[in-house]
């Protein structure tokens, strides 16, 4: 017998196009057949983005992939990008994690455990279900134990503005039958940053993954992370963005003295009594206040289990446990956050059932109908079970006059200076029962930082809820042409929550409430031919509002059916073509999606429709060359006219105009009811990525992104114009090692982005925050394979 060779290829092959797609619907459904734009996202097209290269998520990376998801610019502490102008709904192998809003759990999250993600554009369908509003769905798939042999890599990674990043990560059988399996997976990281002063993101993060096969009816996999995490929490940006500061790069300069600062339009004196001259500043610098706390500590367990019943029947239970403690305080803002202790518990068990009936016709009757559906088939496919969750949440929250940082002149005074205590204005706030939310109160444990016991949905709560969730899913294949998909979904609420304790005693309120809130999803595809499909899909349900961390927060009047009468819908459908002996996949679909945005006071929410159509295509003809693009125009609006109040924000106009009608600055108000576009988004977006590596190993990727213009306050006086980007990545891979350099910022743009993009619920800080977006930029990383 000949001894066997192993051949290791320099160039190994890095399949980009779009195929199987199976945690979307819980179905083995390839992309073509799913009535949905979603987009599957392997580590080639994660490390070509550069999505997680900062070790948190590049506001503009998953844009080079989707046209239409620009993020939000928050630091480390977002996770989940966004799609459609909201953030999306994050899962963890398929179950929700709800320990978060708008995207945020306010601590950073371990990017290096993710193996894969699906993302899904607009709601979610009935298997998965959907707690809060979001703009599309993110299915992260995490590291994989290895059953075939032990190996892994050693790798390092090192950036421009002191970022340091490095890791091991190993796995591979345990028995010698290779049923048995484990993955390890460690990344430190120690990141400066590009902006100034004293912006940092330090965490550490252990990963392991234990599964096991049995049998060919049965597996196990047990999944755990856990991380510590010592960062700046960025709620504050460059403040007083100008169109003198956009194009010109020049700063309104002026400053009151602590004693004189005020929050609204009382008593709060016109800038131009105080204003002092326009000034070049460094776009490095932020309105940070070195003395930013970001601390915490999260992590989670997760079982799935399958079982094979019998030769079309699987059983299949989920269970996650997720764990987080933080502290957040933003003295400039001014913001703080504090979760004692959160958790949540979530098991899904479902039953998947798979048949097909007897076509009980004639052959001349199956004859003269498969001219219009093909053949007949009547293949069925179900999923049903019911989904449980518990969450727990004790929270305090100071968020009211969140995005007062205008009041600091970031260019000539001292950063330690900048703290919003400090003002007399905050002090009249402090025990104070009559003031918005009930007052600022010392949080227990943690002399000089505040909440507000009542301050509706900005987080406050000391909350308990169970959910319980039974649903049904039935993908019907009537013929190999024609396809339906519904499902239905009924989530109750079962909540008691109170204000936690540290409120004073006139201040407390409880209640207990149980909703229902209820959801469906149908589809309907069709093949013209085997390589061109066409779909259309709608998506109703009710979503609820939540506060920061994921609890119910009470209002005065307790809990108000307002935090659940929150209607998502979509209408959505499209072209999907597979050509070129399906080396050229490409999508078109026009959309239009409801998104309710939730108020921090007790009145209905405001509805959000944002409608566009989506073009994108991906080719691949080869192993050695792929290429990426796509194009997204929309319209987005929110409908305030039936409200007492239009649109709020922390700066009702632009600084410049402050300072020449002599207004005050951060004068919180309300624009009056009436609809109203979105801000901090751009109406279209062009995206193009091109691929090449040789047979040697070496490689490069080079991506494109144009923006259309954004503005930044509800008057559409001042805005951020057309814009492009261009990033690169040159690569080499050999069997036992890889280099890579990305370049970010090839040309050294001096781009802008806004506060908060489109529905996300800070934009009302549009006005009092702008971001200067990163220079021409570099990154190396090494890793040795084993």
């Amino acid at each position: 017998m000949l001894p066997e060779i192993t051949v290791e290829s320099a160039a190994p092959s890095s399949e980009v196009l779009p195929t199987e797609s199976s945690s979307v619907y819980g179905l083995n459904l390839k992309v073509l057949d799913t009535p949905r734009q979603i987009t599957p996202i392997n580590q080639t097209l994660i490390r070509s983005s550069g999505m997680a290269a900062q070790g948190y998520i590049d506001p503009l990376s998953t844009a080079f992939l989707i046209a239409g998801a620009i993020s939000e610019n928050s630091g480390a502490m977002m996770a989940a990008p966004s799609i459609r102008g909201m953030a999306a709904q994050p899962y963890i192998n398929g179950i929700q994690f709800t320990s978060l809003q708008a995207g945020m759990p306010l601590t950073p999250f371990n990017w290096n455990m993710v193996e894969s993600e699906d993302i899904t554009e607009g709601p979610a369908n009935a298997v998965f279900g959907q707690q809060q509003a979001a703009g599309g769905t993110v299915n992260y798939i995490t590291k994989q134990p290895y059953f075939d042999q032990f190996r892994g890599q050693l790798w390092d990674t090192t950036g421009m503005y002191q970022n340091y990043m490095w890791g091991v990560d190993f796995g591979g059988p345990i028995d010698k039958a290779r049923n048995i399996a484990y993955r390890l997976s460690y990344m430190g990281i120690e990141n400066g940053s590009y902006y100034q002063p004293n912006v940092h993101n330090d965490q550490e993060n252990i990963y392991f993954a234990l599964g096991a096969r049995p049998s060919e009816n049965y597996s196990v996999d047990f999944i755990s992370d856990f991380g510590t995490y010592d960062f700046t929490p960025m709620m504050s940006w460059m403040n007083r963005p100008t169109t003198a500061l956009i194009q010109n790069g020049l700063y309104n300069t002026g400053a009151l003295p602590l004693s004189q600062i005020q929050i609204g339009p009382i008593n709060n004196p016109g800038f131009a009594t105080y204003a002092g001259p326009l000034e070049p500043i460094s776009r490095r610098l932020v309105a940070n206040n070195p003395e930013s706390i970001g601390r915490a500590y999260s992590g989670f367990v997760q079982l799935i289990q399958k079982l094979k019943l019998g030769e079309n029947i699987q059983l299949r239970n989920n269970t996650f446990v997720y764990y987080g403690r933080n502290v957040v305080v933003a003295p400039a803002s001014y913001y703080t956050e504090v979760a004692m202790g959160d958790y949540e518990i979530d098991n899904r068990t479902e039953l998947l059932i798979s048949f097909s009936t007897p076509i009980g016709q004639s052959k001349e009757n199956v004859g003269k109908q498969k001219s219009f559906l093909g053949q007949l088939l009547f293949d069925h496919q179900l999923d049903t079970g019911v989904e449980w969750g518990f969450e727990h949440n004790l929270d305090y929250e100071s968020q009211l006059y969140f995005g007062s940082a205008n009041v600091w002149d970031i260019l000539r005074t001292s950063p330690t200076s900048w703290n919003f205590t400090q003002t007399a204005f905050f002090q009249s706030l402090i025990r104070n029962p009559q003031a918005p939310g009930g007052g600022e109160w010392p949080i227990p444990g943690l002399p000089g930082v505040y909440f507000e016991p009542l301050n509706g949905s900005a987080g406050t709560t000391d909350c308990n809820y169970w959910t319980v969730a039974p649903f049904f899913q039935h993908y019907l294949a009537i013929s190999d042409k024609l396809s339906i998909l519904i499902g239905a979904r009924a989530t109750t609420y079962f909540i008691s929550s109170q204000t936690p304790p540290g409120t004073p005693p006139e201040l407390f309120v409880q209640a207990q409430t149980i909703q229902e809130l209820p959801m469906i999803n149908a589809s309907v595809s069709y093949k013209v031919f085997p390589w061109w499909t066409a779909y259309f899909n709608y998506n109703f349900l009710y979503v609820a509002n939540v506060g920061v961390v994921g609890g119910f927060n009470v209002y005065p009047t307790g809990l108000p059916s307002s935090e659940f009468n929150l209607q998502e819908q979509l209408f959505e459908g499209g072209f999907k073509w597979s050509l070129l002996h399906d080396k050229l996949y490409a999508s078109l679909a026009g959309f239009s999606q409801q998104i309710p945005l939730f108020n921090f006071v007790d009145v209905p929410p405001t509805l959000a429709t944002i409608t566009g159509l989506e073009l994108n295509l991906t080719y691949q003809p080869t192993r050695h060359f792929w290429m990426r693009a796509g194009t997204f125009f929309s319209q987005g609006v929110e409908d305030w006219a039936g409200l007492p109040f239009g649109p709020p924000m922390s700066q009702t106009y632009s600084t410049a105009l402050a300072l020449r009608a002599n207004l005050p600055l951060n004068n919180y108000q309300s624009f009056p009811p009436a609809n109203y576009p979105f801000i901090g988004w751009p109406q279209e977006v062009i995206n193009a990525m091109v691929s090449y590596q040789t047979d040697l190993g070496l490689g490069i990727t080079v991506g494109g992104l144009v923006m259309s213009p954004q503005f930044l306050g509800y008057n559409y006086a001042t805005a951020i114009p057309w814009q492009f980007l261009i990033n690169a990545r040159v690569f080499y891979s050999a069997p036992k090692w890889e280099a890579s350099l990305w370049i970010y910022n090839l040309t050294n743009e001096h781009y802008w982005l806004p506060y908060a993009i489109g529905s996300m619920p800070d934009r009302t800080n549009d006005y009092g925050g702008i971001v200067a977006g990163l220079p021409f930029w570099i990154q190396g990383t090494v890793a040795w394979k084993f």
